[in-house]
């Protein structure tokens, strides 16, 4: 079904209904920023949008005296309209040693997103006229985050993660028990990550009939919300058909159930417990660092592009409209190939 499933019409309806009861606890006059975003961005980006702002409304609720003992949602627009760049600056403060109330401090890649959607909410309501001007304008730019070098596993750390799948390798006996029941579709999830890179969310949207062993092509939903169709590879077909034959039947009898990757309770897996089996996996293979289904992902585009040295196909492959997205969080070159280079004479004699 792609992005018309009744998979992806729930998850939509779902994140709806999460933006109305933040506007529920949010001042009238920002509703039409939040409304404008569902309209201009796919839903995820709306409602991380409505969290950023809400958040936002928690710090002058907690900091400013003016909005003591007024609830959020009945803070005055002359409040936001008397905000200048020092007061920016003291929510910068307050997210990087408090991040908001948690007790925890926040990255500046999180600070960066939430200033970003604080100049977007604030540019818009000086651009429709609730407020006389953009404090964020003056406000101090916050440092850029430096990227750490992608974090990926290696060859080794792959293969033993797979060897953990096929042995149910868990790290209590629970928990290796509990992987016996559901060992192919676990081993065909981990293999789909790590030879196709799509992401967690795409993998959990997926159907039954979106897999097609003729053409062996699988249909996806992009980040985007558009359909992506990958080809795979024999690996991948074959663990596929192993599950849907002999596993899947065993986790739904209902012929009515869509989902190509059923859960123990006998329903469509979710991202969380996607991502959960691969910790637990991780962990069964005695991998140092988290597994998380992002790192296969840049395992798969890294392994790609060292293998064809091709940054604009890794970028078509992984879903990315801009290559620059590839190129910093997804390809990092090899050991192999940096020392390749001293090998190489630019400027010998022909």
């Amino acid at each position: 079904m792609g992005k018309d499933s009744r998979y992806y019409a729930e998850l939509k309806k779902n994140k709806l209904s999460q933006i109305n009861d933040i506007k529920k606890d949010l001042p009238v006059y920002t509703h039409q920023f939040i409304d404008s975003c569902v309209l201009k961005y796919q839903i995820n980006t709306a409602l991380a949008y409505a969290k950023d702002v809400s958040l936002f409304f928690d710090f002058l609720k907690c900091r400013n005296p003016q909005c003591s003992g007024v609830q959020i949602k009945n803070i005055p627009l002359n409040i936001l309209s008397a905000l200048n760049a020092e007061d920016i600056n003291e929510f910068q403060k307050y997210m990087v040693m408090n991040d908001g109330g948690s007790g925890h401090m926040v990255s500046n890649r999180t600070l960066a997103r939430k200033m970003a959607t604080l100049r977007n909410f604030f540019g818009y309501m000086a651009d429709k006229g609730f407020i006389p001007e953009d404090p964020t304008l003056k406000a101090d730019k916050n440092r850029k985050y430096e990227e750490n070098d992608i974090k990926r596993l290696d060859v080794d750390e792959a293969k033993r993660l797979i060897k953990a799948v096929e042995e149910t390798k868990a790290k209590t006996k629970r928990g290796s028990a509990r992987s016996k029941n559901t060992a192919k579709r676990d081993l065909a999830i981990v293999i789909l990550l790590l030879n196709l890179g799509i992401r967690v969310s795409e993998c959990a949207g997926l159907d039954l009939n979106d897999v097609n062993f003729e053409d062996n092509t699988l249909r996806i939903v992009r980040k985007g919300g558009k359909e992506a169709i990958l080809y795979i590879n024999e690996k991948i077909r074959n663990t596929l058909r192993d599950y849907i034959k002999n596993e899947r039947p065993l986790l739904t009898s209902d012929p009515k159930e869509e989902a190509l990757f059923i859960s123990l309770k006998n329903n469509r897996l979710s991202v969380r417990s996607i991502e959960d089996m691969l910790k637990k996996y991780g962990e069964g293979a005695n991998l140092i660092e988290r597994v998380h289904p992002h790192k296969l992902r840049r395992t798969f585009g890294t392994r790609l592009y060292n293998s064809s040295g091709d940054i604009y196909m890794v970028a078509d492959v992984l879903g990315h409209k801009d290559v620059n997205t590839t190129v910093k969080h997804y390809a990092a070159v090899d050991e192999e190939h940096r020392r390749s280079v001293a090998n190489l004479d630019l400027f010998g004699e022909e």
